[in-house]
């Protein structure tokens, strides 16, 4: 019993590692039905704002870029495997990774939103 009592304290450590908090569609859901103002007030300016037919769109727009250098092929694994004379390695990587949220007012209640982009996690 002792031993299962000075477990549990890893133990919820290693699940609270696996817990997920709210998905952006989650947090975003939570705006609809909201006045502008509160919209405003939590995520900011928008990046861009446009009026059509008596609807007014807010976009909200994250971006990021990363770039990983490449490698040669050195180093005692690379040469058990292929030898010291093949090159090798890997190529450089560019990442963009980008989400575009926007929000569909009218009446200045928020009324729907949509997502698109490949970060809209």
């Amino acid at each position: 019993m002792r031993r299962i009592l000075l477990a549990m304290p890893a133990v919820a450590l290693g699940l609270a590692g696996c817990a997920v908090g709210p998905t952006h569609a989650e947090k975003m859901s939570a705006l609809v039905g909201q006045p502008t103002s509160v919209l405003v007030a939590r995520l900011g300016v928008p990046n861009r704002r446009i009026t059509v037919g008596g609807v007014t769109y807010f976009a909200y727009v994250k971006h990021r870029v990363s770039y990983t250098s490449g490698s040669y092929g050195v180093g005692p694994i690379y040469y058990a495997y292929y030898g010291p004379f093949i090159g090798g390695g890997f190529p450089p990587e560019y990442n963009s990774e980008s989400c575009t949220t926007t929000f569909a007012i009218e009446g200045k209640l928020v009324r729907s939103f949509t997502l698109r982009g490949n970060d809209c996690n």
